[in-house]
């Protein structure tokens, strides 16, 4: 009969043989679903490229054009990207009406969960400030959207964009995102990505002597909803 030590040896082989096996199938599992990821961030970016060209092309005098564009969002000292989008309230909305002022630039979606905890938060924030404005990108029904701003209490500007085509000039298919935008019309800070990091880049534009810092520290997607 064989020894408890062979016996013992033979069951740690077949482990370990197990264990490698498992460990490569984990592998090649997360290969495929980062594939998967680029792929999707890919055909998202077609949409929205094609889903309004027309109005693409009436975005005003800044453009796309020469942008530090990266999947980390537009870069801080980037022109931001300029557009004319509908109010939810009546109207339309352009980026070139803040020239001069400061911007909190925050989009949101409808049916993201952290969007519907940040923007009563936004709100309370934003009636201690008159250093920074702020203006929402949605998209979705326009109905939908006014039963949230009512149930939120906003009282700044929720403007609609029709599928991802603003989101794609600003480099990010996540909700809730904010951009901070100087006087210039030129980015001023990193992206901030989920409740938290934007409501402290707020309060950082607002406090002190008013100008947000250069950059935030990198974040993942905590708090936000990857579309």
């Amino acid at each position: 009969m064989p020894s408890l030590v062979t016996i013992a040896l033979v069951f740690t082989w077949v482990a370990l043989a197990f264990g490698g096996w498992f460990g490569y199938q984990l592998l090649r599992q997360n290969g495929r679903v980062l594939l998967r990821v680029e792929a999707l961030e890919d055909e998202i970016e077609q949409i929205a490229a094609a889903g309004d060209k027309p109005r693409a092309k009436t975005f005003g005098d800044r453009s796309l054009a020469g942008s530090r564009i990266n999947r980390n969002g537009l870069a801080p000292g980037t022109p931001a990207p300029g557009f004319r989008l509908p109010r939810i309230d009546g109207g339309e909305l352009s980026l070139d009406e803040y020239t001069g002022r400061r911007v909190l630039l925050v989009f949101s979606d409808p049916a993201c969960g952290p969007c519907d905890q940040l923007a009563p938060k936004l709100e309370q924030l934003s009636r201690q400030t008159t250093d920074v404005d702020l203006v929402m990108v949605s998209r979705g029904d326009a109905d939908v959207n006014r039963r949230k701003a009512a149930d939120h209490g906003l009282s700044f500007p929720v403007v609609l964009q029709q599928q991802w085509e603003i989101s794609r000039l600003y480099a990010k298919f996540a909700t809730p995102i904010a951009y901070l935008i100087d006087e210039r019309g030129v980015v001023a800070a990193r992206v901030a990505m989920g409740v938290e990091p934007i409501l402290s880049l707020l309060s950082s534009a607002s406090s002190g002597d008013g100008r947000a810092p250069a950059q935030l520290p990198a974040r993942g997607f905590e708090g936000a909803v990857r579309h």
